[in-house]
């Protein structure tokens, strides 16, 4: 067996490991966008060209046809990406996204396919609701299996550039299993802040619990310090993540790279480009 082999051999084991212990891996690690990501993924409240993946009720907000992708390579680590894209079509009715998220490596990978829908309730109030298909390649019995998950959240806007957001995944406590072993997803909920305390500043904050860990604190802040380029930084944990990244946005294009430091395994970094029309 030559070195890479093993090595993916390796990684194929830990991620199986912590699909035995902990639940299904992709409701632990459910960061996309590179902004959102910089921002220590403190995005219950945030306005995002990935919100389909976060709080679909801040689609609501999204005015143009969004068509964004994501690339990221968890801690560096050879033949390991996580690629996502994100459709979002507002309409007179409702905003609509539909969203693909693949991760993995050569012998082990988790897709999730969704569809979204938000919709303004009134000036200050939106609401959102996504459904999920969730899809895990089992190497050791060579199939794929797969299961529904919904999540859904709210957003609550002030008169003072504060909004307020909640959400709530998997709430009906899906499963998902081989023929070997069965695994919960885990639930997760999370309420969150967005404040714009001047036109050239955002802060965000959010907390998350998911019923296999425990409470996730997260923080960050946007800074546009000339026109069309932003710089941010975000910290969330436990485990601790530091986060850091920057962004370009005009009319039509915005890209954003971030990166992101696990007190343990190291660096991740990721990149985003966003197409408006």
């Amino acid at each position: 067996m030559n070195g890479a082999t093993l090595r993916n051999s390796i990684l194929t084991l830990y991620f199986l490991s912590i699909f035995l212990s902990k639940g299904y891996s992709i409701g632990e690690i459910n960061q996309v966008g590179a902004r959102d990501v910089a921002l220590g993924n403190a995005t219950a409240a945030l306005v995002s060209s990935f919100s389909a993946f976060n709080n679909q009720a801040t689609l609501a907000l999204l005015k143009e046809v969004t068509f964004a992708l994501d690339y990221q390579q968890p801690y560096l680590i050879d033949r390991f990406a996580i690629k996502s894209l994100a459709l979002t079509i507002p309409t007179p009715l409702s905003n609509f996204a539909i969203t693909v998220r693949q991760k993995g490596i050569p012998g082990y990978n988790e897709s999730r396919f969704g569809f979204a829908m938000a919709k303004k309730l009134d000036k200050n109030f939106s609401a959102g609701l996504q459904f999920n298909y969730f899809l895990v390649d089992f190497p050791e019995q060579g199939s794929n299996e797969g299961t529904f998950v919904i999540e859904f959240g709210v957003l609550f806007q002030t008169k003072n550039n504060l909004s307020i957001g909640f959400h709530i995944f998997n709430p009906s406590e899906s499963k998902i299993g081989s023929l070997n072993f069965q695994s919960k997803i885990p639930i997760i909920t999370t309420t969150g802040i967005a404040l714009k305390p001047t036109p050239d500043m955002l802060i965000v904050s959010s907390i998350a619990y998911a019923n296999d860990n425990q409470l996730n604190i997260r923080m960050g802040i946007e800074y546009q310090f000339v026109e069309k380029f932003f710089i941010r930084v975000g910290i969330s944990g436990k485990p601790i993540h530091h986060s850091a990244g920057f962004g370009y946005k005009c009319r039509y294009f915005a890209t954003d790279v971030a990166f992101v430091h696990h007190e343990t395994l190291g660096y991740t970094p990721s990149i985003s480009l966003i197409f408006n029309f």
